[in-house]
């Protein structure tokens, strides 16, 4: 699983904001949405509803925060794709 930072790009405009759950450390990226959870791609964070919860843990929405600039998160797009867990 290869290690990502968030820039200041990514992180200025909600729709491509990274947000991270602080419970399980999963990673909301509005350009891959969750479909799983009714989510679609594009979906900015600020968009979802706010009974949405973690596709990995089921923590609640207001249990993320957004990635600070320069912050590293795993890549778990690839895993999607293969389907390995991390």
């Amino acid at each position: 699983m290869k290690i990502l930072i968030a820039t200041d790009e990514t992180q200025a405009d909600p729709a491509t904001e990274l947000w991270i759950c602080e419970v399980c450390e999963d990673v909301y990226d509005p350009q891959l949405g969750d479909p799983d959870g009714g989510i679609p791609p594009g979906t900015a964070f600020q968009d979802i509803p706010d009974d949405w919860v973690c596709p990995v843990c089921g923590a609640r929405k207001k249990e993320f925060r957004k990635l600070r600039p320069g912050e590293e998160y795993q890549d778990v797009s690839e895993d999607l794709v293969t389907g390995e867990q991390g």
